[in-house]
């Protein structure tokens, strides 16, 4: 059998490194690759390094076809992770197989400078992946056969042209640290698990942190989708960014809370519940998350706070961050209702108003289909748009 060897820090693995893993193993016919993420590589120390652990995991979810193996031999090892090391342990359990050691260009070009490199090529053949753009092929060529005595005509490397996927791990880093979607750099598996381990600095981590104590996973995510799509829509449409993500974070902070605690910080935040309200506990995530922003976090901007309360029901005389917080929570990535493409395509391409009604009246058909009360403020909300949007249309005709 014919075996790939990819070691890297993977911090995080990207869809650059799956794309060269499925190249090299096109081009060199490999029946198997093996990714080993580094304990703590040599020659690369860097406080953004996650846990090994998480390394390993977001491996597995990026790498998850049958061909792929993801080793943690080097995280058991621990220590410094030389690549003589690794390969001798991998001949042990491989004794029959050929190895094939995938680096790039710029490695080769430093290849004899590694640590007990001779020894390295006793056990692996080397697979080198080359772009366009980097070091001429036939000057590795010339560098295998002088500095390290491997001739490609003879077989004795691999020297493989591989299309370019511009990514790297920072970039995803960078995504995630501000709050940007990064799924075009990696697979939503591992965006996805970054983000729910609060992996790499992001804005608000205290209050992620806080999110993350109090909500299921399901519902932490969420809260982070709907603050990127608050902040997509803030940009659209004129409004405070910042204050839209942080309104969009925050908005179902009560949302797992039991009913007998969020009984108590309305009762805490001089919330009086209507007849509707008492009988719809449904809705009642909302008004106590806006009690817990005032009461227990000392959140005073009453945009934020209005936002929060009103972002399940909506209420007459929304304001733009009202409108973009209870849209936002319609649009999240991970939503998969029936109607949900043409919401999102309503929110980007016709305006918030035509977005919301066609939120409510969504709303109203599965309320009324499960017999289930409708709030008056709904209600109103609803005769509000009704007659905007159609003053707004009779000005086009």
């Amino acid at each position: 059998m014919r075996i790939g060897i990819f070691g890297g820090t993977f911090n995080p693995p990207h869809l650059g490194h799956k794309h060269l893993a499925e190249e090299i193993k096109e081009k060199a016919s490999l029946d198997k690759i093996v990714i080993i993420p580094a304990y703590t590589p040599p020659h690369k120390v860097s406080k953004e390094l996650a846990d090994a652990e998480h390394r390993v995991k977001m491996c597995e979810l990026l790498f998850s076809e049958d061909f792929y193996e993801v080793s943690d031999l080097e995280i058991k090892r621990q220590g410094k992770s030389y690549t003589v090391d690794t390969v001798t342990q991998l001949r042990k359990f491989y004794p029959e197989d050929e190895l094939f050691l995938i680096i790039g260009a710029d490695m080769l070009m430093s290849f004899d400078k590694w640590y007990r490199y001779e020894d390295i090529l006793t056990d692996v053949k080397l697979c080198v992946s080359v772009r366009d753009d980097e070091v001429k092929t036939a000057d590795l060529c010339d560098f295998a056969k002088n500095s390290l005595k491997l001739d490609v005509e003879k077989n004795e490397i691999i020297i493989a042209d591989v299309e370019p996927y511009i990514c790297s791990s920072t970039d995803v880093r960078l995504h995630i640290s501000i709050g940007i979607d990064a799924t075009m750099l990696t697979s939503v598996e591992v965006y996805n698990y970054a983000r729910l381990n609060l992996l790499y600095e992001s804005p608000h981590m205290d209050i992620k942190k806080l999110l993350k104590e109090k909500l299921d996973d399901y519902r932490f995510l969420h809260s982070l989708n709907v603050a990127e799509s608050a902040a997509m829509l803030a940009l659209m449409y004129g409004g405070d960014e910042e204050k839209a993500y942080f309104a969009g974070l925050v908005h179902d902070i009560m949302k797992n809370a039991t009913k007998e605690e969020q009984l108590q910080i309305m009762e805490k935040g001089g919330i009086i519940l209507s007849r509707t309200e008492k009988n719809n506990p449904k809705l009642w995530h909302a008004m106590a998350g806006e009690c817990y922003l005032r009461t227990e976090m000392g959140i005073t901007d009453n945009e934020i706070l209005s936002a929060v309360r009103y972002h399940t029901t909506g209420k007459a005389g929304m304001s733009l961050l009202d409108k973009i917080v209870y849209i936002a929570d319609y649009i999240s990535a991970e939503r998969d209702y029936s109607d949900v493409d043409v919401m999102r395509q309503l929110a980007v391409t016709k305006d918030l108003d035509e977005a919301a009604l066609y939120a409510l009246k969504y709303s109203f058909v599965s309320l009324s289909e499960k017999e289930k009360l409708i709030h008056p403020d709904s209600v109103e909300y609803y005769n509000e748009l009704i007659i905007k949007i159609k003053k707004k249309r009779r000005k086009f005709l």
